[in-house]
């Protein structure tokens, strides 16, 4: 796994934001943030990050979790022992059956996405992310940057350690669903999630462009 620093001015709040699968940091770019400092991880191949995470918990005076698609997942192993030193969390278009038929993504589409996972495979599922045509444009401007072999190792082991506990415990307190998700069907995280924790939004599985700012993500974190 590997972190990365997107905005770090000294600032007594930060956020720590767990990617999706083959992202890195280049389509958040568009994100300004005022009042945050704000950490990514990615790169599931493992759950060792590479930045001291209690170190990370006492260099700020408030922290929020903002996860997305399998980082929701692996937010919520990577942090669950610090839960009570979180002032919000968020889930974005995830749950902790990332791959599951009726509460992820169905096993045999994220099989058939790693066997077909070439150029033309990687663009059909940005696209799958997006839909909306002027959203596709804008995310292809930022791209992640990384290889096709880099993403296809990352997917095969997520396909062999993700696990699935329906009874688990979720930290995240708050959880955005995209009305027309095609990639963690919409229908499968309404199965997942308590609907008292959902916040319904029109939109697809890459829901960042619709925020101009980290900060009214941490909005929607803290409810």
């Amino acid at each position: 796994m590997k972190s990365k620093w997107l905005h770090r001015k000294g600032r007594e709040k930060l956020i720590l934001f767990c990617n999706g699968w083959g992202m890195d940091e280049i389509p958040l770019h568009p994100l300004v943030s005022r009042d945050w400092d704000v950490v990514m991880f990615c790169n599931y191949v493992d759950l060792v990050p590479d930045i001291d995470l209690n170190s990370l918990f006492g260099s700020y005076k408030e922290i929020v979790l903002i996860s997305w698609s399998m980082g929701v997942w692996a937010g919520q192993h990577l942090f669950a022992a610090h839960q009570g030193k979180l002032s919000g969390s968020l889930a974005v278009n995830g749950t902790l059956c990332p791959i599951h038929d009726r509460l992820g993504i169905p096993e045999d589409v994220v099989r058939s996405t790693l066997a077909r996972f070439d150029e033309k495979g990687r663009l059909k599922f940005y696209h799958r992310m997006c839909r909306d045509r002027g959203l596709y444009r804008s995310f292809l401007a930022n791209q992640p940057g990384r290889s096709l072999v880099e993403q296809k190792r990352e997917l095969t082991q997520l396909l062999e350690t993700v696990h699935c506990d329906p009874d688990e415990e979720p930290i995240y307190h708050r959880v955005l669903v995209a009305d027309h998700d095609f990639i963690m069907p919409t229908a499968n995280q309404l199965n997942y999630w308590p609907e008292k924790k959902i916040k319904r939004v029109d939109g697809y599985h890459f829901l960042f462009y619709a925020y101009q700012s980290w900060d009214e993500l941490a909005g929607e974190a803290k409810g």
